[in-house]
Parts: C-alpha cells; structure tokens; sequence
C-alpha cells in the first residue's frame, strides 16, 4: 500500500496515518516531522527551512523532493508507505511520479476555520513530542511527562491563515491532478 494522505495543515494527517500505521505496520512518512527534526538539530536543510516554516510558507521543492527521494530509498519502505505533507504542489506530484508508484491519495477536507481553531490552540511537548489541545488542558501548562507544553511558531494564528492560503494556492489543485489520475 503505498498512498498520499492529502489536506490542509491540521486536518488530521498525522492522526489518521498513526492509525493506519497500526493497522497495516507500514512506514508513515512526514515530511513536517523530517523537517522538524532538521531545525531541531540545527542542519544546514534544517537552517534552510525553518525561515520557509516560521513565515508559514512552503520549503522550496528541491529540498523537499531531495528528502523524500532518500526516504523512499530505505527497505522499509520496499513494501509500502504512507505519505503525509508530500507532495504539496504539483511539481512536487510529477516529481514522485518519477520516485514511486502511488496506490491511492486521500483526502481529508475540513473547514478552514476549524482549522484555525484547532491548530491555534495545539500545545507540543519538546521533549516527547505529545500533543494536547488548550480545549482539553483544564489550564495546565506541562506535559504529563512534566515539560511544559508549547505553541509551535507555525501554529499561530497569523501563521496558521498564511499556511491555509499557502495551501489553497498551491496544494489544493492536487485534487485535480489525483482526480484526473483515478487515485483521489
């Protein structure tokens, strides 16, 4: 199974490809969570993007594509994989057209200002990268692994309307390209 978990930014990628990874012991892979990573340890692909992220604006492609094509080098991947954040814009789609045979893309289309409200109001733990919503926290500020929790740069409101533009624009038309495929 090799598929494209596709939406906006906080529309439950991450989410749904834990569950499928439980269900189907395949390699989920996030291009945020790589790029994360990077910017945490201070690469020079980290340094580079984290300007991109922090403005809530999309990693250039080369850099994005140059990931994933190591990525989907690992065994790991031979048997299947899940996709999440990639691709983002449709150079990026005929780009892995190259790089892998894709099964199917899904969708996850939520309304943007649920969107807003949701990624808004995200804490992360630093440490061990739970996540909880200001909803749910009762006004607690630490993690249960005693860290305190946090609003990432890119889940600011202004950031988080800047990122569903970006989206619009540029990712948006992969439906139509995954439709026109039979995929979608």
């Amino acid at each position: 199974m090799k598929i494209i978990l596709l939406g906006a930014p906080g529309a439950g990628k991450g989410t749904q490809a834990a569950k499928l990874v439980e269900e189907f012991a395949t390699p989920h892979i996030s291009t945020g969570d790589m790029l994360r990573a990077a910017v945490k340890a201070g690469t020079p692909l980290g340094k580079k993007a984290k300007s991109y992220m922090d403005a809530g604006d999309l990693v250039p492609d080369d850099v994005i594509i140059g990931l994933v094509t190591e990525r989907l080098q690992d065994d790991d991947t031979a048997a299947g994989f899940i996709l999440d954040g990639f691709p983002r814009t449709v150079p990026q789609a005929e780009a892995l057209d190259n790089i892998a045979h894709i099964d199917a893309v899904v969708e996850l289309a939520v309304e943007d200002q649920q969107l807003v409200d949701r990624l808004s109001g995200r804490r992360v733990c630093l440490k061990c990268g739970a996540t909880n919503h200001v909803s749910q926290l009762n006004g607690r500020t630490q993690c249960d692994c005693g860290e305190p929790l946090v609003q990432r740069d890119d889940d600011k409101p202004e950031t988080v309307l800047s990122r569903l533009k970006v989206y619009h624009d540029q990712t948006a038309p992969l439906v139509d390209f995954y439709e026109k495929k039979g995929l979608l």
